[in-house]
């Protein structure tokens, strides 16, 4: 009956109104505190295709970071730009120094930029050996740019490892580039100065090794190889001054004990064979004893000659006996009579033919 009064005076609407405004408030205050993730990643695919188009739009690196530098980028989105740059740099046909110079800006206008590249640079060293060969070059060149403008620093290098079980021929051309194209910019003095600088030295210690002087010379072998040796004047020092192993007492003994044994079993396997020569031998001889005796050279048939001074083996004689009889003479004075005449009919003179 309440319900009812209350519903003709019109006050149930306006309250079940009221309840309806304030969840609705409520359902919007907890969706705001919510964080709603795209996990299809369409996100990231709309940002690297608007990088790209970017960066192919533009005449020159600095248009380009013009216009990149619009582009509002959410936290942790800075390493996508990182990752198109070199991506785009490397499905060049050929290194295009616009992504150096590009790279060398952004490094020099944030700070934050920096460690993303290193570590770029790290992922693509691990990776390098997934790239083609034109690719590979691309993204060397692009760091050796980014390297001898210090843009980068030169601590990258302590990433490498120079040695033959820890590179790969890819990495092998990798650092191959990358060195060269420096040396290239910045000239052998100024290269032999930056390798020789005191506060680098312990990232250079996986490109010079000396814990073993297999790597070192590994490492000696490779930098002559590529036209650096004169990067590795104090390491070839330094493997002159390293003393050569002695071997231990331990060793001399197992090397002792393996040589004997090999010498008894040299001896054992001289004597097998010597056992076994003696049976071939005896067996030869009663193979000998046993087989039929033949005719010697001298007793063999020899040739016979006919009544005109034809020789013939033997078989022929028993298998076609010569004829001597005087019909077979006859016939063969014929012949050679003929002959004879035939002879002398060509030597003479054209006039005598006339007669």
């Amino acid at each position: 009956k309440q319900w009812y009064q209350r519903r003709v005076r019109g006050e149930g609407e306006d309250g079940d109104d009221e309840d309806e405004e304030d969840d609705d408030d409520e359902e919007e205050e907890a969706m705001e505190g919510m964080e709603i993730t795209d996990a299809t990643g369409a996100n990231l695919q709309a940002i690297r295709r608007t990088i790209y188009l970017t960066i192919q739009s533009s005449l020159t690196f600095e248009e380009c970071i013009h216009k990149l530098k619009k582009l509002q980028f959410k936290p942790g989105q800075e390493k996508i730009l990182v990752q198109m740059v070199l991506e785009c740099c490397s499905q060049e046909r050929s290194y295009n120094k616009f992504y150096g110079l590009l790279g060398e800006r952004y490094c020099r206008l944030k700070k934050e930029y920096i460690p993303l590249f290193v570590e770029t640079f790290q992922e693509q060293f691990e990776t390098i050996h997934r790239l083609e060969t034109t690719k590979l070059r691309n993204v060397a060149c692009c760091f050796a740019h980014m390297l001898y403008t210090d843009a980068l620093p030169w601590t990258v290098f302590s990433i490498i490892r120079l040695t033959e079980n820890e590179t790969t021929s890819s990495s092998r051309v990798f650092i191959k580039i990358l060195l060269q194209e420096i040396a290239s910019q910045m000239g052998e003095k100024k290269m032999k100065e930056r390798f020789a600088d005191a506060t680098l030295q312990v990232c250079f210690e996986g490109l010079f090794p000396r814990d073993d002087p297999r790597n070192t010379r590994f490492s000696i072998n490779y930098f002559t190889a590529i036209g650096l040796g004169y990067l590795t004047e104090e390491l070839r020092e330094w493997l002159k001054s390293v003393p050569v192993p002695v071997p231990s007492l331990e060793g001399l003994q197992s090397g002792s004990s393996s040589s004997s044994s090999s010498s008894s079993s040299s001896s054992s396997e001289s004597s097998d064979s010597s056992d076994s020569s003696d049976s071939e031998e005896e067996n030869s001889s009663k193979n000998k004893a046993s087989a039929p005796r033949t005719k010697p050279d001298s007793e063999a048939p020899r040739p016979t000659v006919d009544s005109r001074g034809r020789r013939r083996p033997m078989n022929m004689m028993v298998e076609h006996p010569v004829d001597d009889s005087p019909e077979r003479n006859k016939r063969t004075d014929k012949r050679d009579g003929r002959s004879e005449r035939r002879g002398r009919h060509r030597d003479e003179s054209p006039a005598q033919e006339k007669r």
